[in-house]
């Protein structure tokens, strides 16, 4: 029988012990012991004192010379700022949303909060030949599309309330309309999920999952756009399935915090009477 061959193992033991040091102190609310790092890390003191010494030499954690705790300094937030993450997200993102368009054999693209508007940053194209896409550079309204209430949703009420203050297409809806947008905000909480039917065209179905961080500002919408009557139309469970994979990937690719987990779900968004919204390009 031929010998199995085992994947190599190229970890560096020193390395890997660092970089859990540093992901420690960043969630500590307070400086740490190295007794306090030893146990909450699962190292003896002793497989750590060189460690805590390269990192303070290098100027990414300082010692409390009174208390000898460690903290982190500010040279991670130095390199951090240099590094545009909204950038690095679109370029990470640039691969995994090709791979989707093939797969659902639909376009897809992302967009971001600019200026008040939602702004179209990336695109990836249907292999068919019949395709619906949204060019890059293109600007909608954020509260009649499900991209923009996507985003809007990520944010806390605070911000929120801010951007919609100065909206004008939120300050023109009715009492109705907007009772029925907060609804949609609520339900994309919920979900994690943005979807829409027929909102301004008929025959066209809407969705869109959050990938990145809003918590670092790199945060953005990708979405598809399908034909609801065509015969090659792939069930919209299956795109959002195959969203939320993207959507994973994406940010394991990026190297931020997964938050794209939530269930699909089981109750859509409630509809807009179409008599009263304003007829606005939507993504």
């Amino acid at each position: 029988m031929a010998d199995m061959k085992t994947a190599p193992n190229y970890s560096v033991p020193a390395l890997e012990k660092g970089l859990a040091v540093l992901e420690l102190l960043a969630r500590a609310s307070e400086p740490l012991s190295l007794s306090q790092i030893s146990e909450l890390s699962a190292n003896s003191a002793s497989q750590l004192f060189r460690t805590m010494n390269c990192l303070v030499e290098g100027g990414y954690v300082i010692k409390d010379e009174i208390h000898g705790k460690y903290s982190l300094t500010l040279k991670l937030f130095e390199l951090a700022i240099r590094h545009s993450p909204m950038k690095h997200l679109l370029h990470v993102a640039n691969l995994p949303i090709q791979e989707l368009a093939r797969t659902i054999r639909e376009s897809c693209h992302i967009s971001i909060i600019q200026h008040g508007q939602l702004l179209v940053v990336g695109q990836a194209d249907s292999p068919e030949k019949v395709q619906i896409t949204i060019s890059v550079g293109t600007s909608f309204p954020l509260v009649s599309t499900v991209s923009g209430r996507l985003l809007l949703a990520a944010m806390d009420d605070i911000s929120l309330s801010a951007i919609l203050d100065e909206d004008e297409d939120y300050q023109q809806l009715s009492d109705g309309e907007r009772h029925c947008f907060w609804d949609r905000i609520d339900a994309i909480r919920r979900t994690g999920v943005s979807t829409a039917v027929d909102e301004s065209f008929i025959g066209l179905q809407d969705t869109a999952v959050l990938i990145g961080n809003p918590a670092v500002g790199a945060a953005a919408a990708l979405a598809v756009t399908q034909l609801t009557a065509s015969r090659r139309s792939v069930d919209s469970r299956e795109v959002v399935e195959a969203l939320l994979r993207c959507a994973r990937q994406i940010n394991k690719r990026a190297g931020l915090t997964n938050y794209v987990g939530q269930p699909i779900p089981v109750v859509p968004e409630p509809a807009i009477d179409h008599t009263k919204v304003h007829p606005h390009a939507r993504i």
